[in-house]
């Protein structure tokens, strides 16, 4: 009997078996590397997530444009894929316009890390049909989400940690980018620059495993050839070129906020818009049909386009791979020609982004950069003829400049260039070009192509670089316990009167097992009441199922954050093992209590610091003793206290709060009293705070 408890303890389809599982994980990861067996599965399931991707891609742009596209298909298939994107969305229920990366995102910044399985895999084969029928937008940011939720679900499935799950869901965002580039050493630096936010051992480590075996499987299944393999070897011949690339670096920061922005302005136009979410894909295939009939190269990804009529020879169906080869053409005809190109990718990528089409922004901002950097290198050898400039040369850096302005990540810029290339002749041109459009990127907007949405919505991404008092607190330290709730299967009218009765504004829903199922709250009640009668509504049809939640060990500051992103006054508790286990609610006025525990908490760490500054004074010390019963001091104002010459009571930390003590203040039992005098007299001091059972007869 013993050994049948034993294996279903360990039964990892169980709640029990993935907790005793979580157990062992986290006991053992230190030792013999079970993270890093987590993070290998993650990154082959995100690599065969990618060939998968890649293979449907292959098949539907085959499907749908033939051998031979004539000319009506570049508005029609667009607009069709458009409409099969739009019935989608409404598939799934998602009517967001976040890309992958932002989504991810997200997630991570709100719903800790949870990333919804069946969405996003509907999402995924919204990209297929994406990119497959035209759309102006790159793989790899559905290939970020797709393998954020293979890390995410395994950090659910076993139950782990918050930061453990977002180690998982940054691996899985790397393995997305060295699956779709075949850039493992990008892919790593993308997670780590993009959606970790800076470098953490353990997180990179976890990182790199799964970005290598993704890379792997997708070059055994897929082919190890370079995206935009390079024929000609660049190298910098005058170190005087390095003020022209300095200027690239300065162009791709005025190119990259004229794209954000145009992408803002569209995000805008869509969402405001009358139309009926499913149709907007279908509005934005219409747009970039109707480029495509003048300027046919900004179609799809810019690597592997269909052969679409009026294609120009000079640039083919690799448009990109063109540019760095030092196409189209020559002079100042080929730089305008690229100018246009550049002006009308951005307006395509924008037009699918904006419009619902779940596409990546990194392949339009590659294509984006190599015309601008090509268009400059054109200019340059009419200006500067003899000087051996490569036209080249320059669209390889700009894609990588343009990279760093827009996406703040110069690091993965450069070596994603590197990777994508196998070309390493221009180390000091892309470190100079993308170091400086960052810098200054940086210093002209704040965030990212991926974080300005978030920003906008007021979600906070970053953890905080200074240490926040209100991380000193747990959630587990203030919320309320054992909170009211409402099964999903009450009347709404039943729910109104009780919210009236109670002066709630909100309770958390538990369905028939206790587990929690979603929230619901006063205006939801009031929505329903003011169209129409309830009839027959529960709290199940009105409730909000997808819940922000946080656990006891998280700081409030985490759970302050998702409730100001959410702008709600509430936050479910949930168990560190069990995410339907509802354990508590943490309200607004948990938050007043928390931050007067963290700045007592504050106040208690400065006067120890202030304490040890001072203890070196001549003939001083700072000493900390608790009033007992019936002492001398118990009960009586500090100033009619016999106190020893040279002493001075500081402080006083009473039921957890900070006192100012004075004169006029009385010391009761329980009284964590601080005070400052001679080196002499400490012990005096205690025995006047001190038991008077306690004190030796001769001290007395």
């Amino acid at each position: 009997m013993r050994a049948a408890t034993t294996m279903r303890d360990w039964n990892p389809l169980t709640r029990t078996g993935r907790a005793a599982l979580r157990s062992s994980i986290l006991d053992r990861s230190r030792n013999d590397g079970a993270m890093l067996a987590i993070a290998a599965s993650v990154g082959i399931g995100t690599g065969l997530l990618a060939v998968l991707l890649v293979t449907l891609i292959v098949l539907v742009k085959g499907f749908v444009w033939g051998p031979s596209p004539v000319r009506w298909q570049v508005i029609a298939v667009p607009v069709l894929g458009g409409f099969v994107v739009g019935g989608l969305r409404v598939l799934s229920g998602s009517q967001s316009h976040d890309s992958g990366v932002t989504a991810t995102m997200r997630a991570i910044a709100i719903h800790a890390g949870h990333i919804p399985v069946l969405r996003t895999l509907v999402k995924g084969v919204g990209t297929v049909v994406s990119i497959g029928t035209g759309a102006a937008g790159g793989r790899e940011g559905p290939m970020v989400l797709l393998g954020s939720m293979v890390g995410s679900t395994c950090g659910r499935w076993l139950a782990l940690d918050e930061e453990r799950s977002r180690s998982l869901i940054a691996a899985g965002a790397a393995s997305g980018i060295a699956a779709s580039f075949n850039a493992p050493i990008g892919g790593m630096l993308f997670a780590m620059e993009v959606i970790i936010g800076g470098f953490k051992v353990r997180s990179l480590q976890v990182v790199v495993i799964a970005a290598v075996l993704s890379s792997v499987i997708s070059r055994q299944l897929l082919g190890g050839e370079l995206i935009y393999a390079v024929e000609r070897d660049y190298v910098l011949e005058d170190p005087r070129e390095l003020l022209l690339y300095a200027a690239l670096g300065v162009l791709a920061v005025l190119v990259a906020r004229t794209s954000m922005a145009t992408e803002e302005a569209m995000k805008r136009r869509f969402t405001s818009s009358p139309l009926p979410d499913w149709i907007q894909p279908a509005i934005g295939g219409l747009m970039v049909g109707v480029l495509a009939l003048g300027l046919p190269e900004v179609l799809g990804t810019g690597h592997d386009n269909p052969p679409l009529p009026l294609l120009s020879p000079a640039v083919g169906t690799d448009p990109v791979r063109s540019f760095i080869e030092g196409g189209p053409g020559t002079g100042l005809a080929a730089a305008g020609f690229l100018l246009v190109l550049m002006v009308g990718k951005i307006l395509a990528a924008n037009s699918s982004i904006a419009s619902g089409h779940p596409v990546g922004e990194l392949a339009p901002t590659l294509f984006i950069g190599a015309s601008l950097g090509g268009a400059l290198g054109h200019v340059a050898t009419v200006v500067l003829p003899g000087t051996g400039i490569e036209p080249g040369a320059y669209a390889l850096v700009g894609m990588a400049a343009a990279f760093g302005a827009s996406g703040k990540a110069p690091l993965t810029g450069i070596l994603i260039v590197f990777e994508l290339t196998s070309d390493y002749g221009l180390v000091l041109p892309l470190m100079l070009a993308t170091g400086l459009a960052t810098f200054l990127a940086d210093r002209l907007w704040e965030g990212s192509v991926y974080t300005r949405q978030l920003r906008r919505d007021g979600v906070v991404y970053a953890e905080p670089d200074d240490i926040d008092v209100m991380q000193t607190v747990s959630v587990g330290e203030v919320m309320t316990t054992d909170p009211d709730t409402v099964t999903a299967d009450l009347p709404v009218v039943e729910l109104a009167e009780r919210f009236v009765a109670t002066g709630h504004h909100g309770y958390p829903v538990v369905d028939a097992h206790g587990r929690l199922a979603g929230i619901v709250t006063r205006s939801d009640v009031d929505a329903r009441l003011g169209d129409a009668d309830p009839g027959d509504l529960t709290v199940g049809d009105i409730a909000t199922t997808t819940v922000s939640t946080v656990t006891p060990d998280d700081p409030v500051f985490r759970a302050v954050r998702r409730m100001a992103a959410l702008n709600v006054g509430r936050i479910p508790v949930v168990a560190a093992d069990d995410r339907g286990k509802l354990v508590g609610l943490i309200r607004r006025s948990d938050l007043v209590q928390a931050y007067q525990r963290a700045i007592t908490r504050s106040m208690g760490v400065q006067q120890r610091k202030d304490r040890s500054r001072l203890r070196e004074l001549a003939d001083t010390r700072f000493a900390e003793v608790v009033v007992a019963p019936a002492s001398l001091a118990d009960g009586r104002q500090i100033q009619h206290i016999e106190w020893p010459e040279r002493t001075l009571v500081t402080g006083i930390r009473r039921g957890g709060e900070s006192l100012t003590p004075s004169g006029t203040t009385r010391l009761h039992a329980g009284d964590e009293v601080v005070f400052l005098t001679g080196s002499e007299s400490i012990e005096d001091v205690r025995v006047i705070l001190a038991d008077p059972a306690t004190v030796p007869e001769e001290t007395a």
